[in-house]
């Protein structure tokens, strides 16, 4: 295996953010190996993934218009009151606070489980896992949350309604003690304090770009608006805000996903060229790419290192490189990805990338 085949692999493993200083990896040597093979570190404007990948770089996101900013803040301002205005129903009683009475109607419970896949994780999280690796990869959370909600209501909703609990370290108090209890108010705290944490970092990014502060300061701002609003009314806060967000969230999705099925062109990545000794997946990519017949593998065709190297032996030379990561270009490789299971690899729908790898 050459070694820009080991960097390839190593890429999925060890590629971090990029550094003040412009390095791909996090590993300094493996940062420099990988640039004295291609030839030194990125240029000005250049990023990691078009310096590795040759995959173009994201572009430059403007400022949003005045109206945009306009509207997005009107819109949290009325969350916010929403969230305020509740604690007239909670009329100092406990049984209000926090479980908003037992009496919330069908309509607003279902909007408000509903409205838990919207946000910062579950939306923008899900599309970029879906993205980077397999629809899969981001549907996982979707799916256990409904099932988790099905699942809740056929077999234990009834149980904890009828004991008049009021959080679910009580259900676990009442039936295995106070011990018990404790260990699962701690878990609750710090599953929520993650789930948490994903939330707080997308308000803080939408409130950062549409005002033009710190990400950091708009983080705090949040946090400070959701704690008043939600310790003021309880799980009526709750409840009534997510009513309105949750109607707000789908019809902007579902809006979103319309328009960009209509509008958007196939702007995938063309298949990867490769490097010297790569082999190409199919005919079609070896004609593209003027592929030659391989030295080492009987019937294959290779990558043509005359052509697109000064000096074959020095990947360092080549005009035309990248590290083969899409072998037939940024696509379903599996037609029925969704139905086979070797779809379900941490690498983008592409069995073929292992079958390569093994010729």
């Amino acid at each position: 295996m050459s070694v820009l085949t080991s960097l390839a692999i190593a890429l999925f493993l060890k590629l971090s953010a990029v550094s003040a200083e412009g390095e791909c990896f996090a590993d300094a040597g493996m940062n420099e190996e990988f640039e004295a093979l291609l030839g030194g570190p990125m240029a000005e404007g250049d990023c990691c993934q078009n310096h590795i990948c040759a995959i173009p770089c994201p572009e430059e996101v403007e400022d949003p218009s005045k109206g945009f900013g306009i509207v997005v803040m009107v819109a949290i301002a009325v969350f916010v009151i929403i969230g305020f205005s509740t604690v007239y129903f909670v009329k100092s009683k406990s049984e209000n606070y926090f479980v908003a009475g037992r009496s919330l109607p069908l309509w607003v419970i279902t909007a408000t489980l509903a409205s838990q896949s919207l946000d910062s994780n579950a939306i923008l999280g899900n599309v970029d896992l879906s993205y980077k690796y397999h629809f899969y990869d981001g549907a996982v959370l979707p799916i256990g949350l409904g099932l988790s909600l099905i699942l809740n209501g056929i077999f234990l909703a009834r149980h904890i309604n009828n004991d008049g609990a009021l959080t679910l370290p009580d259900v676990f108090a009442r039936r295995y003690g106070k011990l018990t209890e404790l260990l699962v108010s701690i878990c609750t705290i710090i599953s929520f304090l993650c789930l948490l944490a994903g939330n707080l970092v997308g308000m803080g990014a939408i409130i950062s770009y549409v005002v033009g502060i710190s990400q950091t300061a708009a983080i705090w701002i949040s946090a400070a608006l959701v704690l008043l609003y939600t310790v003021a009314g309880g799980l009526f806060s709750v409840a009534y805000t997510d009513v309105v967000q949750a109607a707000v969230g789908w019809i902007g999705c579902v809006s979103f996903a319309f328009y960009m099925i209509r509008n958007s062109d196939n702007s995938a990545p063309p298949p990867s060229v490769g490097y010297p000794g790569y082999s190409y997946p199919d005919d079609e990519t070896c004609a593209m790419y003027d592929g030659v017949p391989c030295t080492n593998l009987e019937g294959a065709c290779c990558y043509n290192a005359d052509k697109w190297c000064t000096d074959p032996d020095d990947a360092a030379t080549c005009s035309l490189i990248d590290n083969g990561a899409y072998p037939i270009g940024d696509l379903p490789v599996i037609p029925a990805a969704m139905t086979d299971p070797l779809g379900l690899t941490p690498f983008p729908e592409n069995k073929s990338i292992f079958d390569h790898i093994i010729l």
